[in-house]
């Protein structure tokens, strides 16, 4: 836990997950359930990778069968100006900080902390299995959790054009070599546990395994 700025921090399958301290245990399981189960379908209705944008409607068509609420489509330019080198969360970093320019997990410690405990040994294989796909397409999502069950999530996924051998989210891509467009996608979701009482268990039911197996807490 965070405790300069008040966050949990979590792999979701290919997702990093900041849970403030204030939501519950029951909605944080609940939220990561959803989060879960949005990776899940999509990756099962998009199998191409390379429909990066469909990808992304694909998860947020699933955010909503669990009976979250889809607010604004916020206010972001997709794609942003990028430099000529980006990593993962430094992309995501730019789009979602448009949404919450005055949350303090975007300090520059915070984020180094951040992304030194995302790429621990205990999630490093969750997310490189999720997140990269062979050696060049890119899936990956970042969300934040807030009180009142808001969840804001940034979706990216691009092709490159070099064979990725280290770890996904310690690379430095270069824009040359990105194939395409990037697809960048941002979506505010608001979660109500009544409606979720509705579909929990057969959530539940249809994850199995993957909740215990893809949902990592990190210390």
């Amino acid at each position: 836990m965070d405790e300069a700025f008040g966050f949990k921090l979590f792999v979701c399958a290919g997702a990093i997950v900041l849970v403030a301290d204030e939501v519950s245990g029951s909605d944080k399981c609940d939220s990561l359930d959803a989060l879960l189960y949005s990776q899940t379908a999509a990756a099962r209705k998009v199998a191409d990778y390379s429909l990066g944008e469909s990808w992304c409607h694909a998860n947020k068509m699933a955010m909503r069968i669990t009976g979250a609420l889809l607010l604004d489509n916020p206010g972001v330019s997709l794609p942003p100006a990028t430099p000529g080198h980006f990593s993962l969360l430094g992309l995501a970093q730019q789009v979602i900080h448009k949404r919450m320019p005055s949350s303090a997990i975007w300090g520059d410690s915070s984020f180094s902390s951040l992304l030194e405990r995302a790429t621990a040994a205990l999630a490093r294989d969750t997310l490189q299995k999720h997140v990269l796909h062979e050696q060049r397409w890119i899936r990956f999502m970042l969300a934040v959790i807030s009180p009142e069950l808001n969840i804001t999530t940034v979706m990216i996924a691009f092709e490159f054009d070099e064979p990725i051998v280290d770890h996904v989210l310690e690379h430095r891509f270069s824009t040359e070599k990105v194939l395409g467009n990037v697809s960048i996608d941002i979506y505010r979701a608001l979660a109500d546990p009544d409606d979720y009482e509705l579909s929990r268990q057969t959530i539940i039911s249809l994850l199995g395994e993957r909740r215990q197996e893809q949902i990592i807490a990190l210390p």
